[in-house]
Parts: C-alpha cells; structure tokens; sequence
C-alpha cells in the first residue's frame, strides 16, 4: 500500500482567502466613490475622530453640577442662623455678630458679663449665654472663646494681672457654655489681656470697647458627634 504525500493544492485555500479580501477592498472602493463630497468628508471625520484625541468629544459628557459649589460652603446661612437667634440681644447692644475669615464671632462686652474686676458671670446673663448655647449646641464646629481687658493694671487681691483677668473670664464663659450642653472637646479659652485691642486705649469709650469677650465659631463642619442635648436635664 502505498503512502500519499503532501496535499499540493492546500495553495488554493490561501489563494482563494486572498481574492476573498481584495474583492472587498475593491468593493468598499468603489462603493466610496458613489458617495457625495458632503458624505465623503462626514466618513472621513468619523474614522479620524476614532484614533485621535477628538474621540473623547465623541463621548457623552457629564453635567457639572454646582449643588456641591452653591450648597457646601454653608457660611452665610450659618452666620444668618446665628443672627436671627440673638436678634434680641444684638437689638439691645448687648453684643455683635460679625464675619472675620473662616469664623464667626460673637462680641460681648465684659462690663455687660462680669462685675468690675470679676469673673463671675452675673444672672441675667447667664440667660444671654444659654440662648447663645443653644443656637451653637447643634453645630459640631469649633469654638474659642477669648477674653480681653483694657491697658488699666488690675488692682485685685485675687487677680494680679490683666493675663488673668482675661484667661479666667474666658473660663468662664466655656464652663457656662458646658453646663448649657456644649461638649468641652470643641472649645478652647484663651486670655489675651489688652494686647489685641478693638481701639487705641485712650479714652473710656475706647476702653469700654476693648474689654470684651469674643466667641469664634469655625465656619465649616468637624463632622464629630460633639453634641450633648441627650445629655441635658
């Protein structure tokens, strides 16, 4: 029995895939040229844009949305909020609110607070801070509250100087500001003396101005669950 050898006309399929794609080439060419110059460059622009950088325009694009720019700041509702809660106390000159940089502060004046040369915060005002708490308690952001004297040296057997003067009325303001429900994590007292003052110290008016306690509200969310309303009798 005798062996046969190899196919000799394994060529033809090779041959016959080749004709297979030059008849399609001259198929698309020709089908090509019965397009219109209008529908030429609309094909063309197509096949570029597909291995170019245009082909990112292709895509559809998302919509930016401004609810993030237009409602995340959240400064001046803030500020308007704290406002309209102590609208009766700014109305009577018993304090300010302004805007300074990431803060909002709340200026009270001292002789308003405390006793001359004292640091315990009087009974009817204590009424003014408890409101004050109670509009800042649900906020978690950051409070300072500083304290701040004039440039006449304290004449006191238990105060020997402005710096505490200054740092205890500061003090007290954060302890009463935590008996009204406000978690001591988010506060800091700092005492300033007559260093930063409002105004020269060169008449009693100015000096009225300058003996102050300011509380700074951090504009802006810590997002840490400081509030201690559960915890109020």
């Amino acid at each position: 029995m005798s062996e046969k050898g190899p196919d000799s006309h394994r060529w033809l399929i090779s041959y016959a895939d080749y004709m297979t794609l030059l008849c399609a080439f001259f198929i698309m060419m020709y089908s090509v040229e019965l397009l219109d110059e209008k529908q030429y460059k609309a094909v063309q622009e197509a096949l570029d844009g597909m291995f170019t950088d245009n082909a990112q325009q292709l895509l559809p694009q998302p919509e930016v949305s401004t609810t993030i720019l237009e409602h995340n700041n959240g400064i001046m509702p803030l500020y308007e909020t704290i406002t309209q809660q102590l609208q009766v106390f700014i109305d009577s000159n018993e304090l300010i609110v302004e805007q300074e940089g990431e803060w909002i502060k709340v200026r009270v004046k001292t002789d308003t607070l405390f006793p001359a040369g004292g640091w315990e915060i009087s009974d009817e005002m204590m009424d003014l801070l408890e409101q004050l708490a109670i509009t800042i308690r649900p906020i978690p952001n950051e409070i300072n509250v500083e304290g701040h004297t004039d440039d006449v040296p304290i004449n006191s057997a238990l105060v020997v100087s402005n710096w505490d003067l200054s740092a205890l009325r500061a003090v007290a303001v954060v302890r009463a500001f935590e008996l009204f429900g406000i978690a001591p994590q988010r506060m800091a007292a700092m005492g300033y003396s007559y260093h930063k003052p409002i105004f020269v110290n060169d008449s009693d008016e100015h000096r009225l101005a300058n003996r102050r306690v300011e509380i700074l509200i951090k504009q802006g969310s810590l997002n840490q669950p400081w509030s201690r309303e559960d915890n109020i009798k």
